[in-house]
């Protein structure tokens, strides 16, 4: 990974004087949003989530394009960025971590807007490698499951906006994985042209997502279970629960089958983006792309040979809150 930081924040933050447990602050800096976890240590050793925000400023945007961040990227995501590590502060974390994924370890000037972004909040972003992001992934889905919900050897998918990372895991340990760059926002900026798309574009959507998961079958034999983390995965579990309004607790272990996403997928496909929004489960900031990480999302489940896929709303910031915790010696009392 690496780390930006001019002037890094304190370790240990003042403690909110209203909990005297400890209390752990994690942001996910993703291609097309930024999420923040803080989580509380809780005496039976759970990490009690106590606030969790989420804001699509689309960092990638024409990134599969240019090759760069743009300025109207970082400027909407410094802005997010400032404005929740603002709000995790406030709450007293012992410790905070920034980590950023596909956007800013692709781009050409990833580095720069890194360093920019880092001293805009006063503490160190770190751009994780690929396989960091995997496992962190894996570590999350299976931490949140559990084995009789997550059975091994699993598949374990997380549909970003610029990548998409695929891991098998058994028994706690990753057996192999591989991160794509077939994610919702890059695909949809390169083949999806048309509101709502056109067949042809989507024939060569899909043919190009099949084409990059073609050489990686290591990844696909004998599973016994399925997970996926990201949003497009807990937008179609939403739509699929008939949600009035999204409620993670309702979708957080949600089954979908193989059917209900091609359905969907099919479904989505033939409305427009404000069509797609004004579907509470979906809104704005996910509803022009969705369609190409539903076409993601079958194809991986048509190689898997799984009949349906577990969803989890704890994603890369849950490993990340866990892993502050585990390496903190006051959260052990709380263990």
């Amino acid at each position: 990974m690496t780390t930006f930081s001019d002037r890094a924040a304190p370790s240990v933050p003042q403690v909110d004087p209203k909990s005297p447990r400890p209390r752990y602050a994690a942001l996910d800096v993703g291609t097309n949003s930024i999420r923040l976890l803080v989580v509380e240590a809780r005496p039976d050793g759970r990490l009690e989530p106590l606030l969790r925000l989420g804001e699509s400023c689309r960092l990638g945007e024409g990134l599969d394009a240019r090759g760069v961040i743009s300025g109207d990227a970082e400027n909407r995501a410094a802005r997010t960025l400032v404005r929740f590590v603002r709000r995790a502060r406030s709450m007293g974390p012992r410790a905070m971590r920034v980590a950023a994924t596909h956007a800013l370890r692709s781009a050409s000037n990833g580095l720069e807007v890194a360093g920019r972004l880092s001293r805009a909040i006063g503490a160190p972003l770190e751009i994780l490698s690929a396989e960091e992001e995997a496992r962190y992934v894996y570590e999350a889905a299976r931490a949140a499951l559990g084995s009789e919900r997550l059975p091994e050897p699993c598949l374990v998918m997380d549909i970003g906006g610029g990548s998409v990372e695929l891991v098998r895991g058994n028994e706690g340990q990753v057996e192999a994985w591989q991160s794509l760059d077939v994610g919702c926002v890059r695909l949809t900026e390169r083949f999806l042209g048309s509101d709502p798309p056109v067949d042809g574009d989507l024939g060569r959507l899909r043919e190009h997502v099949d084409d990059g998961l073609d050489p990686h079958p290591e990844l696909y034999p004998l599973l016994a279970g399925g997970a996926g983390v990201g949003g497009t995965l807990t937008a179609l579990a939403a739509l699929d629960l008939r949600l009035e309004r999204y409620e993670a607790s309702r979708v957080e272990g949600h089954r979908l089958s193989r059917g209900a996403i091609d359905e969907w997928g099919a479904r989505l496909a033939t409305l427009s983006t404000p069509e797609r929004e004004a579907l509470a489960a979906v809104g704005t900031g996910r509803a022009d792309i969705i369609v190409a990480g539903c076409v993601v999302v079958s194809a991986v489940l048509a190689r898997s040979g799984l009949a349906d896929i577990v969803v989890s709303t704890q994603g890369l910031r849950y490993a990340i809150a866990r892993r502050l915790a585990a390496a903190d010696p006051a959260s052990e009392a709380f263990a």
